[in-house]
């Protein structure tokens, strides 16, 4: 093999790797919480924080509901 096609082969194989890893552990969790009165936004925001860390988001679903919606990023 000449050394443009081995070096072509290992930048392949490098751009692979890197796309790879980049896009690992991306997956995203919900965790859906009910309460016993309806929904309150920053209420929903506050208590995913506290589950979840800084990384939590919190949001309501569709009043009337007491359903909080928590999405967070999952660890593998």
């Amino acid at each position: 093999m000449s050394k443009t096609t081995v070096i072509a082969i290992f930048m392949i194989v490098l751009v692979l790797g890197l796309v790879t890893k980049e896009t690992q552990g991306q997956e995203l969790c919900h965790d859906y919480m009910l309460g016993a009165e309806p929904c309150e936004e920053d209420k929903c925001v506050a208590k995913c924080i506290w589950r979840h860390g800084t990384g939590g988001k919190g949001s309501c679903m569709p009043k009337p509901s007491k359903q909080c919606l928590c999405t967070y990023s999952c660890s593998v």
